[in-house]
């Protein structure tokens, strides 16, 4: 019997647009999970990031670390990826789960009770739990270097505890296209005819005897997703993950059931989920507004029957109650119940068309989602706002790098300078214990004045040699 199921998400096309958002959503909490800011404070970080924000973190590792890579928007330069399990897992390690008021819409526990954890305290989170997470980060620092992890956390204030990290696909050897090339190892293009029937001028590969293009294998620093993936196993690399983390865990200790092996299902997104939620959640609606609209038509076919019934009309006439043998409490008590039955029919009706406007609300929502053009729509805007911003950010880095250089160029130079000033320096005094040796001065002069006069006097011819000393200056001095 295990204790719950292993969950391990990996999502693996994040891209330069997708940074800010993960950011935002990691620190502050903003996204489309169920967050409860009193248990935000209990999150742990076993990875920070150390720039301002997640795709600076990236840039500044990859530039430190002399990492190769295509800089491009499609470049997918980050995976994702979240270690968790169900409340029961949770529950089995000593922590404490309350019904949040909501229920599941699909799944295996579709109908059943969303249970969230109960932390008002950091002794509401048992070490059993702690550990676990400690050996998914370990697991996790194992399978993809523990260089490649820029942010790990694990999130204690959403519906289930789980550990959610990025990474960056790095590996050291690549596989690259060859090209054919002429005498001066110039590549040689050639025209190619596409599908559209429209031609275009391409660099031509190089293929052997069969037709297969032939590779070069180049080792070095290279962030490359598909590589990476294709290292650890292509396209059963995901499926191979999972056994892998099963084994893992299981050694240390937990027991977590691995999953139906060999099942092709794949991963689900958190927007996937979302949406299908929505659909189920307004399923049930509709199937509760149908329940409801057939209880509104019985009530008033119920009416219609009393009205249309003679006798009933006279039972029902409190002049006439003493008529046909019933007692004056019993009319009393009939007339009570169908107008508590009106009554009932005007809530329901209400309640009816509050569900309709929630069916709508919920209807128009999930056609947003199913269409995305709204989405895409919404996507467009940000996606321009978040270049002009991205573009004047990378400006600015540009300029501060700048601005580096020039520091460091005045530094330097104010280093030479100063270097060169105390050559200087060291020769004037030399110079000067020279002119004393050679002037036979028993001391040296104090002021500089006193050598800027000798120097003249010497340059200029009238340094008195044999009196040791300066001539009249007027002496040589041209008459008006």
């Amino acid at each position: 019997m295990y204790d719950g199921k292993q969950v391990v998400r990996v999502e693996t096309q994040y891209k330069k647009d997708d940074l800010y958002n993960i950011g935002v959503e990691m620190n502050k909490r903003k996204g489309t999970g169920n967050y409860d800011i009193e248990r935000t404070i209990y999150n742990y970080e076993y990875v920070s990031l150390q720039q301002p924000n997640l795709y600076q973190e990236v840039k500044t590792t990859l530039k430190k670390r002399k990492i190769e890579y295509l800089d491009r928007p499609n470049t997918n330069l980050l995976n994702g990826v979240i270690f968790t399990s169900g409340p029961e897992f949770f529950q089995s390690l000593g922590m404490k789960f309350k019904d949040s008021g909501r229920t599941y819409h699909t799944g295996d526990k579709k109908g059943q009770a969303v249970m969230i954890p109960i932390i008002e305290s950091k002794e509401d989170i048992p070490n059993a739990v702690t550990y676990f997470f400690d050996c998914c980060i370990e697991f996790l620092k194992n399978y993809v270097g523990e260089e490649n992890i820029l942010f790990a956390q694990v999130h204690y204030d959403e519906d289930t505890p789980h550990l959610q990290a990025y990474f960056i696909p790095v590996v050291n050897k690549v596989k690259r296209k060859c090209f054919v090339k002429d005498k001066n190892e110039n590549i040689i293009k050639e025209e190619v005819k596409k599908k559209d029937g429209t031609t275009s001028i391409v660099s031509k590969l190089l293929r052997d005897d069969k037709g297969k293009i032939i590779y070069d294998e180049i080792e070095g620093n290279f962030l490359n997703n598909d590589q990476f993936w294709k290292d650890k196993g292509g396209k059963l690399s995901f499926h191979q993950m999972q056994n892998d983390f099963n084994k893992f865990i299981t050694e240390k200790g937990f027991n977590l059931y691995r999953g139906d092996i060999g099942a092709n299902k794949e991963n689900q997104t958190k927007l996937d989920y979302d949406i299908a939620e929505k659909k189920a959640e307004l399923e049930e609606l509709n199937k509760e507004r149908e329940n409801t609209l057939k209880i509104i038509e019985n009530s008033k076919n119920g009416l219609k029957n009393i009205e249309n019934n003679n006798s009933n009309k006279e039972l029902l006439n409190p002049v006439k109650r003493k008529f046909g043998g019933y007692k004056e409490e019993d009319v009393f008590r009939i007339i009570k119940y169908t107008r508590g039955l009106e009554h009932k029919i005007i809530i329901l009706s209400t309640d009816n068309a509050n569900k309709d406007i929630e069916i709508n609300k919920l209807t128009e929502e999930n056609k947003t989602f199913k269409n995305n053009k709204e989405l895409l729509k919404r996507n467009e805007i940000i996606k321009e706002q978040k270049s002009t911003i991205q573009d004047q950010k990378e400006e600015i880095n540009k300029l501060s790098e700048l601005v580096d250089i020039l520091n460091n160029n005045i530094e330097s130079l104010k280093s030479k300078l100063e270097t060169e000033v105390n050559k200087w320096k060291s020769l004037f005094k030399k110079m000067c214990k020279a002119i004393d040796k050679l002037l036979k001065r028993d001391k040296p002069k104090e002021k500089l004045e006193d050598y800027e006069d000798i120097v003249d006097a010497i340059n200029n011819d009238y340094y008195d040699y044999d009196k040791n000393e300066i001539k009249d200056k007027g002496d040589y001095e041209i008459e008006i």
